[in-house]
């Protein structure tokens, strides 16, 4: 099957995912503020009973949302994120049923009231799970998209992203509007989208910096341990004026959360 994606999330760059470091450093991505998941059971209404999570990493959506529904299933093709998600808070809830392969294939458990997806929903086939989410969801399910785990408005934006785009490994990168691109191609009814009031988020600049090393691009395996290190010491350094006596850095927060409904139909541009 011909790729739906852009080249920026094509496969050799998914795989990353399944990699130990990347798997491990993720928790120390910044988390999605509160309100979202406010917004997740606003959408949901009064039927809080399933909702698929689809490359749902280590849990980040499902662990939070499955004390509020009745069940949560979370899909992800890396095994060594569902382990470190295991690990965590929730993560052997009763309710949470973890299952491990592509969202593309694996067998599911509909119906679904809601299907939700992170950032991951680049490095999936869309010509294959916008139909499937179409079928497994109920009739008055969404699809809802949310992503947002960096700072916004930083003083240290431009310099950091310069440094970013100095060490990416993935060199067919490109910014997109990814709703827009899905609504574009035909994947995508959106029907809703809304960013979350900013919230201020303070974490050890350490576990900043090294939260970088979840992305695919900065992943450490592909970086090599030389530019690991210089990448790291480099960021640090640009961020030494900002970090509080605690040697805690403080940003802003918000995410954007986009709801709708998949289409069925493969009319990819």
């Amino acid at each position: 099957m011909k790729t739906t994606r852009p080249r920026q999330y094509w496969d050799d760059y998914a795989s990353r995912f399944k990699n130990r470091s990347l798997a491990e450093a993720y928790e120390l991505r910044p988390p999605y503020p509160e309100e979202m998941y406010r917004i997740l059971l606003s959408l949901l209404g009064e039927s809080r009973r399933k909702v698929l999570d689809v490359g749902c990493g280590p849990g980040k959506i499902a662990r939070l949302l499955v004390d509020h529904v009745d069940s949560v299933d979370a899909v992800d093709f890396s095994q060594e994120m569902i382990r470190v998600g295991k690990s965590l808070i929730n993560g052997n809830h009763p309710d949470l049923r973890w299952i491990n392969g592509r969202v593309e294939e694996v067998p599911l458990y509909p119906p679904y009231d809601m299907v939700t997806a992170g950032a991951s929903i680049h490095w999936m086939e869309w010509s294959a799970v916008f139909p499937r989410f179409k079928e497994v969801l109920t009739t008055d399910g969404y699809l809802v998209i949310i992503d947002g785990d960096r700072p916004i408005g930083s003083p240290w934006h431009d310099a950091e992203l310069s440094l970013i785009h100095k060490y990416s490994t993935n060199r067919h990168y490109a910014q997109i509007d990814l709703i827009q691109e899905l609504v574009n191609r035909r994947h995508l009814h959106l029907i809703g989208d809304k960013y979350t009031t900013p919230i201020r988020f303070s974490q050890p600049l350490i576990d900043y910096v090294q939260s970088f090393h979840s992305r695919a691009s900065m992943s450490k395996e592909h970086m090599g341990t030389e530019n690991v290190r210089a990448f790291d010491t480099e960021l640090s350094h640009i961020l030494s004026d900002f970090v509080d006596d605690k040697g805690l850095l403080s940003f802003q927060l918000e995410a954007r959360v986009s709801w709708g409904k998949p289409l069925a139909q493969d009319q990819a541009l």
